[in-house]
């Protein structure tokens, strides 16, 4: 494991802190757990928004037809 420097704002830090302290975790544990659900989360969505526009780009998108179609289903007014 590597060792980095970051700057934190002190209201955060406390934050970690604190969460630290009731988990019985470190604030490293805390702060490592962080970025791995941060970046879980971003690389899902970097993604699903790449895997989008590759289906707009294919044309596999639906009709207004469609759309409004799946809207009724629902129940919903989609005009």
């Amino acid at each position: 494991m590597k060792a980095t420097t970051v700057r934190i704002d002190d209201r955060v830090l406390g934050r970690v802190d604190d969460l630290a302290k009731e988990l019985s975790r470190s604030r490293s544990w805390v702060i490592n757990q962080a970025i791995d659900r941060f970046l879980e989360y971003e690389e899902w969505y970097v993604k699903e928004v790449k895997d989008g526009l590759n289906e707009v780009g294919r044309g596999d998108i639906a009709t207004d037809a469609e759309v409004l179609a799946r809207f009724r289903k629902w129940g919903a007014d989609a005009r």
